[in-house]
């Protein structure tokens, strides 16, 4: 089956603001951050059991909702051209407890955090029991990655990419939560390469999924 090649848009790498420091951070300087964050769920807990939605989909839907906004999250290079996906569907983990293995599946995110509920499920359901790495075949190239580890909480999460220069795709890792005065704290952890993206941007990035964690229970 030929691979469809995804929606983007060529940047103009002489009107971009981050020309010097994408040159830098491709060169000598290459780097990629990582932070690590705790974000308050106690509401957002809630408000799933109320509708009847899954916890990982909830999470990895609202990470989707963010990242699709930033052209930084959104970046990789093709032809040796630096572009911007039109849009980036998540690649997750599924985990296998007869192998202590896991699965790489990827789901369609259209913006409907309710619909995807029902994409994940269906996906699962029909791929979630094969033990190969792609059940559903080689994702494709538009991706951002999320796994879980909801066997422990941590404060730091670190992913090593051994060639990571154009290696631009977020990658999110989530642990176990737990409770802390009266609160539910997520740990969230994210890895992003410095060529596309900054301190300010991953800021962003976590207040916005806190908001939306914060906001979903009482939206009308």
């Amino acid at each position: 089956m030929k691979k469809t090649i995804p929606d983007y848009t060529p940047v103009d790498l002489s009107r971009w603001a981050r020309k010097e420091h994408f040159a830098v951070f491709q060169s000598f300087a290459q780097s990629t951050i990582n932070q690590t964050v705790n974000l308050d769920i106690t509401d957002l807990l809630k408000h799933i059991k109320v509708v009847g939605w899954k916890f990982y989909p909830t999470i990895i839907s609202i990470i989707s909702e963010v990242v699709n906004r930033h052209t930084e999250f959104r970046m990789a290079m093709k032809d040796d051209e630096l572009v911007i996906w039109k849009e980036v569907y998540p690649s997750y983990t599924i985990f296998h407890n007869e192998t202590e293995t896991f699965s790489s599946l990827w789901s369609h995110y259209d913006g409907n955090m309710e619909r995807f509920q029902k994409t994940y499920s269906e996906d699962v359901a029909r791929y979630g029991n094969n033990l190969s790495y792609w059940p559903k075949g080689e994702s494709p190239d538009n991706i951002f990655f999320v796994s879980a580890i909801p066997w422990a909480t941590f404060t730091s999460f670190n992913v090593n990419v051994a060639n990571m220069k154009n290696f631009f795709a977020p990658m999110f890792t989530f642990g176990k939560y737990y409770e802390q005065d009266g609160k539910t704290l997520l740990p969230l952890a994210v890895q992003v390469h410095h060529s596309v993206c900054d301190g300010f941007h991953l800021a962003r990035l976590f207040n916005e999924i806190q908001e939306i964690m914060s906001d979903l229970p009482h939206r009308a």
